[in-house]
């Protein structure tokens, strides 16, 4: 129990205040001086136990042998002192006689201690040590070595309950997935209205080193299928077959030559200034960033930040995948009260748009050394909502391999106010836009091969306004916070594959809110609850068929989905 937490300070300057206080203590006796009988026991057993004390302290490594006996020394040398000090003389009576040239023997008197009061002094002095020991990390600089003190450790486990409530008049499933032709949307549905229950977890560990003052590395593993859901790490509960699958989550080099200014490299958090519409708080990224900061006067910083990160890469073919990054922004803090955030970001996705093939698979010795199908957009990443064209040649009679429709070049504006009026309860206000300035209908309806797209209407608009109101952090027991927000996705503004899965089940094209709350009931514990309500946007387009039936498109087809998630969490 000395040691529940990573202990930091291999020196022992903390010591101080301990070792004047059992000096004092085993010096006690010394000075003591009285008839009572009853009173020299009383203290013998506080020296006792104070020496008791120390062996314990050397036995968990807190005090080292030598230290130990250099305080006992000490507090023998302090006793001997005390007895040398002759006591001060008696001033004589009126006219009595000189007093004696011999030296008086000293007299401390002790003030009597009830047994209880004894008992009670013992207990809280081994308390009060013991808890400044664990929280300020006393230690034996021999017990741990001297670069153990540059690694950091954190972590947090997430137990989830969730309900997805589907409405009975969704479109059904095998509609979806009966798609062949393009332009297609979300035709991996399997789902659209059984209600579901069930549970999730979470769990990662990550641990960084500062290896100098400017160089630091760190590692994370995290649940989550290792090979789909780009932007979640929660795994469904109830496979009691398996275990639960862990994986490198992240693992990345960090310079920082001076303050402020860095250059990261290897699976990273996304290094921009965003909310959860275009980037999920479980997303990682594959790649190198580089940002740094600008003081331009009182309250008033600004910052930048450019990264490319890999997405996708082909052993045999030009086209990998990518994508490239650059972040204006700004932090005015005008006075103690306030604090204002803004930031322009501009996002390149290279490769990622899909091109329809003009030829059948390359057989025979080609097989499998001619990059064929690269822009597909993989099954494992894609969620819904995204326009898709089908990428196999005319002539193949195969399953439809999906390619992207839109290129994607979006432009995101980040807007956020924080107010500290009410400390410390925080109102925050965030505003996030986007859009996506590579939807362009011509180079759709070339790339597809086809003009069925060409009456595609462009859906390439997000917004989401969120209001926060609570404590800024829930570190400590009753603190709370909680948040409601709004948000509209049209279908191709944003990669679906890279968005939140808990609103409207992952993906885009949908509009609707979520109203939550979390409160601290234990130091860096939390339980949380939200609520969560969207349904399908409809474009408007509508067909009418030769028998008079007017239809529209799989874009705008029912789909309304609430979910509910109740979690307790634990950080550390």
């Amino acid at each position: 129990p000395l040691l529940e937490r990573p202990l930091k300070h291999p020196a022992l300057p903390p010591l101080r205040p301990l070792a004047c206080l059992i000096a004092a203590l085993l010096s006690a006796p010394a000075m003591a001086q009285t008839p009572a009988a009853t009173e020299q026991a009383a203290l013998q057993e506080l020296r006792a136990t104070t020496l008791a004390l120390i062996d314990a302290l050397v036995d968990q490594g807190l005090l080292s042998r030598a230290r130990a006996d250099e305080l006992l020394q000490k507090s023998r040398d302090a006793a001997r002192r005390q007895a040398a000090v002759p006591a001060p003389a008696a001033a004589p009576a009126w006219g009595a006689p000189p007093a004696a040239t011999a030296a008086a023997k000293p007299v401390v008197r002790v003030p009597y201690l009830p047994e209880t009061a004894r008992t009670q002094m013992k207990e809280d002095i081994r308390n009060e040590i013991l808890a400044t020991a664990r929280d300020e990390g006393w230690t034996d600089g021999r017990v741990l070595p001297a670069w153990t003190r540059s690694i950091k450790i954190e972590g947090d486990v997430r137990v989830r309950a969730q309900a997805d409530l589907l409405a009975d008049d969704n479109l059904a499933p095998e509609v979806f997935r009966a798609q062949s032709d393009s332009p297609a949307w979300a035709p991996d549905l399997s789902n659209t209205r059984v209600d579901r229950g069930r549970m999730t977890l979470r769990a990662r560990l990550g641990a960084s080193v500062k290896a100098s003052d400017s160089v630091t590395a760190g590692v994370r593993v995290a649940t989550g299928s290792t090979t789909s859901g780009a932007s979640s790490e929660s795994v469904t509960m109830g496979n009691s077959a398996q275990r639960i699958a862990i994986g490198l989550d992240r693992a990345w080099l960090r310079w920082e030559p001076q303050q402020g200014h860095s250059l990261e490299g290897g699976r990273m958090a996304v290094p921009f200034e965003r909310t959860d519409l275009l980037f999920p708080e479980d997303l990682s990224l594959d790649g190198v960033a580089a940002r740094g900061e600008l003081d331009l006067s009182t309250g008033l910083y600004g910052f930048a930040t450019a990264g490319y990160f890999a997405l996708e890469e082909f052993a045999n073919g030009p086209r990998d995948k990518a994508l490239l990054g650059a972040q204006l922004g700004l932090d005015w803090a005008p006075d103690g009260d306030w604090n204002l955030r803004g930031a322009l970001g501009y996002y390149h996705f290279r490769n990622v748009e899909g091109v329809r093939e003009s030829e059948l698979p390359p057989s025979g010795a080609l097989a499998g050394t001619t990059a064929y199908q690269s822009s597909a957009y993989p099954v494992g990443l894609r969620l819904k909502g995204n326009t898709l064209i089908n990428l196999n040649a005319p002539a193949s009679t195969a399953s439809p391999v999906w390619g992207l429709a839109s290129r994607f070049r979006p432009v995101n504006l980040t807007l956020g106010v924080v107010s500290h009026h009410l400390r410390p309860i925080d109102l925050g206000l965030s505003l996030d836009l986007v859009r996506n300035t590579g939807f362009e209908i011509a180079d759709i309806v070339r790339r597809a091969g086809t003009n069925s797209v060409s009456d595609l209407r462009a859906h390439t608009n997000g917004v989401q306004a969120r209001f926060m109101v609570g404590h800024p952090h829930l570190d400590e027991a009753g603190q709370w916070q909680g948040s409601l927000a709004w948000r509209r996705f049209g279908r191709d503004a944003w990669i679906d594959g890279l968005t939140d899965t808990s609103w409207h089940g992952g993906g885009t094209n949908y509009q609707g809110f979520s109203l939550g709350a979390q409160y601290a009931f234990d130091r860096r514990a939390t339980l949380g609850a939200r609520f969560i309500s969207t349904r399908n946007l409809d474009d408007g387009v509508r067909y009418t068929d030769s028998a008079g039936n007017v239809s529209g498109n799989l874009s705008s087809a029912p789909l309304r989905i609430e979910t509910v998630q109740l979690e307790a969490t634990l950080k550390f």
